[in-house]
Parts: C-alpha cells; sequence; structure tokens
C-alpha cells in the first residue's frame, strides 16, 4: 500500500453512512398552523399530528406522511359551473341535469347552489371517501332534492330560501357524518331559485294573477273589518235604544196603573168627594185652554156688558184675541 493513501473500504464506509444520514434525513417534514399531517406504516393509519412545526416519521418504505389543509373552505357548485373568459370575466355554465327539480306540489323548479365546505378529520377524510370532491356533490346533490321535494314551490320561489338553505345543511352533515367522511358543511347558498327557462313567462303570468288575487283579497278583508264593527256598533245602538224604550213604556204603564189604582182606592173610601175632585180637575183641565169671556144679558144700559177673562190673566196675549172676541160676541 503506498504511504497516504486511503483503502477502498473506508470510502464505502462513507458512502454507506452519508446514505443513511440522508435516509434518515428524509424522514423530516414541517407541519403549517393549517394544516394537519396523517402519518401512515405500511399504508395503515398510525397518527395525526395536528400540532404545527418541524416533524419527524421513519422513512419510506416503513412510513409516509399526507398533508391536509384543514382550515382552507372548499366549494362546490351544484347545477352550474363558472368559468373565466378571455377578457377576463367570468362566466356560469347551466347543468340542467343537476339543477332541475321537483317540488312538493309536483312543480319543476331550477336551482343553483353553492357548498362551501372544510375538513374536520385528516385522517376520515383520506381513508373513508374515494373522491371526496365529488362525494359531497352528490350528497348536496341529493339532500336538496329531498328537501325541495318537501317544498312547495310558492314558498320555494319566496321566504322559504332560508329555511332550504339551513334543511340542506344538516340533512348534508347528518350523511356525510353516517359516511365519517371527516367534513364540515358550513354553509349551502341558494345562487337561483327559479321556474324552468321555457314556461318562465307563463309562471310569471300565474305570479301576476296571485298578486292581484292576494290584493283584492286583502281589500275585501279591509271592507269587511270596516263594515262589520260599524255594523255592529249600529245593532248594539239600535237594541239598546230599544231596551231604554222598553223600560220608559213600561214604567209609564206602571205608573199609569199605580195611579189609576191610587185613585180608584181613594174613590172606594169616598165616592162623592173623588168624583167632585175629578169633576173639577177635568174641568180646569178643559177651560184652563179655552178663550173664556163673560156677558151679562140683564144690563139695561146701551153698552155690551164684556169682560175676557184671557185678557186678564194673559196680558201678552190681547193682541191674538179681538178676532175670536168678535167672533164669540156675534
Amino acid at each position: 500500500m503506498m504511504p497516504g493513501s486511503v483503502e477502498p473500504s473506508k470510502f464505502i464506509l462513507l458512502g454507506i453512512i452519508a446514505v443513511v444520514v440522508i435516509y434518515l434525513l428524509s424522514g423530516f417534514y414541517f407541519v403549517q398552523p393549517s394544516e394537519h399531517s396523517v402519518v401512515t406504516t405500511f399504508g395503515k393509519y398510525s397518527k395525526t399530528v395536528e400540532q404545527p412545526g418541524l416533524k419527524w416519521h421513519t422513512p419510506y418504505p416503513f412510513q409516509s406522511n399526507e398533508i391536509v389543509n384543514v382550515t382552507n373552505e372548499r366549494r362546490v357548485q351544484v347545477g352550474f359551473r363558472s368559468f373565466a373568459t378571455s377578457n377576463s370575466n367570468s362566466g356560469v355554465q347551466d347543468v340542467e341535469d343537476e339543477s332541475l327539480m321537483l317540488t312538493g306540489d309536483e312543480n319543476i323548479i331550477d336551482i343553483d347552489f353553492v357548498v362551501l365546505w372544510r375538513i374536520s378529520d385528516a385522517a376520515n377524510y383520506i381513508f373513508n371517501i374515494r373522491d371526496p370532491e365529488a362525494t359531497i356533490k352528490i350528497v348536496a346533490e341529493s339532500a336538496m332534492r329531498e328537501i325541495i321535494g318537501q317544498t312547495n314551490i310558492q314558498p320555494a320561489l319566496t321566504q322559504a330560501r332560508g329555511e332550504i338553505q339551513s334543511a340542506t345543511r344538516e340533512l348534508m352533515q347528518r350523511m356525510l357524518d353516517e359516511y365519517e367522511a371527516g367534513v364540515n358543511v358550513n354553509i349551502v347558498q341558494l345562487q337561483k331559485v327559479d321556474p324552468p327557462q321555457p314556461v318562465i313567462d307563463a309562471f310569471n303570468e300565474v305570479q301576476r294573477a296571485r298578486q292581484q288575487k292576494e290584493q283584492l283579497r286583502n281589500q275585501a278583508e279591509a271592507y269587511r273589518n270596516d263594515i262589520i264593527p260599524r255594523a255592529r256598533g249600529e245593532s248594539e245602538k239600535m237594541r239598546q235604544q230599544a231596551e231604554a224604550y222598553k223600560e220608559e213604556v213600561v214604567n209609564q204603564a206602571k205608573g199609569d196603573a199605580q195611579r189609576f189604582v191610587s185613585v180608584y182606592n181613594a174613590y172606594t173610601k169616598g165616592r162623592d168627594v173623588t168624583a167632585e175632585r175629578m169633576y173639577l180637575e177635568t174641568l180646569e183641565d178643559v177651560l184652563n185652554n179655552a178663550n173664556t169671556i163673560i156677558l151679562d144679558g140683564n144690563s139695561g144700559s146701551g153698552t155690551v156688558p164684556y169682560l175676557s177673562l184671557n185678557e186678564l190673566r194673559t196680558p201678552s196675549s190681547s193682541r191674538s184675541s179681538p178676532q175670536s172676541t168678535e167672533q164669540t160676541g156675534q
């Protein structure tokens, strides 16, 4: 061996050591705060690393890892596809096979919606569903068809949009949990809810007719709410007036009857006195409004003795009495 030469075995040893070091270093990997790492041993699930930082696992082929972003919100489009055009604008293509659905009252409706979801369990997401995007899209379409099948077309087009979104999200989450998909559905957002394009004009006519019907019904309700209380008030007023008149007539009749009984009782106690009193009261009532004049026929003078008792009693009425006085004198 020549002086200063290195034995070949040492080179081999250094090479082996370098390969081993490189091999061991290949087991290092870095996990970001928004990521989880799923570690498998000979292809079987071993553990999930959730803490961020520099991590290490036994290099391949013993162990391997797959990094999954668990905070990124993913998006699935159902019923349409958006695309970018040449002038940097976005376009939309309708997919009728996905968007046309049957409502609870057997009408067809065209629905486009978006599902926003994220990964909640990285291991289940990797091992339990083969094609996550396609699975979530199929589940979303199935859940929406079921909810729409329980909803009439009129509420679906107007006030029930929020209820449809909430019910679809809950149904999707239950289905994905049954699959153990490791997915959390954040939002189901309706983009378009319309009748099918070929019948949209006829549907709008129906909508206008329904709005007119509703307007007329509201007007009729307003008229009824106005006229019925008024009629009830009038009837109550008439009833109260009738009750008052009834009370008045009954009380007057009772008073007259009581007065007659009193007179009759007095008459039975003193017939002559009562008869005379009644005679005098009757004369008083008769003569009270009579035009009374006294003439003395025994007077021998040339003047006619004339005395008007009415003028003596009511001086203010003397202006209207001469004509009646002359008629009496004649």
